[in-house]
């Protein structure tokens, strides 16, 4: 026994010498693993893992490599809480995910409550953030109810010396959507704007169209559905109008384009932000040889990076340090700088302008 003392307490003092084993930090991957929203769930853990990849090969995070776990939320509240409560007991670092409104919004609650860092790259209800559950809930996407002001700022910054105008139908969808505009273009400096408003089912436009030429109106937002929409657009064009059409999103559908007709051609639409549409094909290419990514592909994969990067700017895998890094600075990631407001909203664009184009709905670089 006297023999095996010594080697004993020198095995105990190597190993109380030696340095610790680096643990993987567990990041977290939840969408619908089934269902007809699957397919969203599928490029989101993808996009995750090729992050993860790249990140690993880079020497981690604070020298920890990132382990990807997943969890099925099945797009809906109650099992997008059991999901979330399973993936907090793993002892999971950030949360990537949940792209319904609904699961997003409840597994909110339970991160919040547990201290896990939330980024949800898809999910575009404005809940999420104006009932934000606490400092830790980050959204890297646009919003639903920014689209008016969107409109507002596109017209400001396209057509920024342009003789503007702001039509809608008199419903309420459009009417929010031309006060958000309106709204959006006086605090750009622009109260010189025309104003006006047709009937719902209205198929004569011939006094509009005279006020607009009266006007010089040289672009128009027109805050309505695809039948008034495209009879205006029609008419316009009938009428030698040769002023720049933008609509809302309702009329990003054939039944818009078919009533225009030729008129179409040129027009523009407001569409949710997608970066897959807006980034250059070529540096979609170089960045993700193997793939056909999606917008929320690109946004779950850039939620890692800015996560990676609060973290090492942080100095600490705390979700107090992170959140806060996050919420005051600026990383860089696929999408570009990424900074967050104070509610959590990414500042990324919420709606970009697309052009009926040779039959298709065409992004301008």
């Amino acid at each position: 026994m006297a023999r095996l003392r010594i080697p004993l307490l020198a095995m105990l003092l190597a190993m109380a010498l030696a340095p610790a084993a680096a643990a993987d930090v567990l990041v977290g991957i939840a969408g619908p693993g089934h269902g007809s929203h699957a397919a969203a769930g599928s490029e989101m853990l993808r996009a995750a893992r090729q992050a993860a990849d790249r990140i690993n090969a880079q020497g981690g995070v604070l020298g920890e490599r990132i382990r990807i776990v997943e969890a099925d939320d099945g797009c809906a509240e109650r099992e997008a809480e059991q999901a979330a409560r399973a993936l907090v007991a793993q002892g999971v670092t950030l949360i990537v995910g949940h792209p319904c409104a609904s699961a997003a919004i409840a597994a909110a609650r339970v991160y919040a409550q547990a201290g896990v860092v939330f980024i949800a790259p898809a999910t575009r209800h404005r809940a999420l953030t104006e009932q934000r559950a606490g400092p830790a809930i980050f959204r890297l996407a646009g919003r639903d109810d920014r689209q008016g002001a969107s409109a507002g700022a596109y017209l400001a910054r396209a057509f920024a010396d342009k003789r503007l105008a702001v039509v809608d139908d008199g419903t309420r969808y459009a009417k929010e959507l031309a006060a958000g505009a309106l709204a959006a273009l006086k605090k750009a400096g622009r109260a010189d704007v025309l104003t006006e408003t047709i009937a719902s089912g209205q198929k004569d436009y011939a006094k509009l169209i005279a006020r607009l030429s009266a006007a010089q109106t040289q672009a128009l937002f027109f805050a309505g559905f695809p039948i008034e929409g495209g009879l205006l657009l029609r008419q316009m064009r009938a009428a030698h109008l040769a002023t720049v059409f933008i609509g809302s999103d309702a009329l990003a559908t054939a039944q818009f384009s078919e009533t225009a007709g030729e008129g179409a051609e040129g027009a523009g639409v407001l569409l949710p932000h997608d970066a897959a549409r807006t980034l250059s094909k070529e540096a979609l290419r170089e960045a993700f040889p193997r793939e056909a990514p999606t917008g929320s592909f690109v946004a779950a994969y850039a939620s890692v990076e800015a996560w990676r990067a609060a973290a090492q700017q942080a100095q600490s895998l705390k979700s107090e340090a992170v959140s806060a890094a996050l919420q005051q600075g600026s990383f860089a990631t696929i999408l570009g700088p990424v900074s967050f407001e104070a509610n959590g909203d990414a500042d990324v664009p919420s709606y970009d302008a697309v052009w009926w184009e040779d039959g298709a709905w065409r992004a301008r670089h």
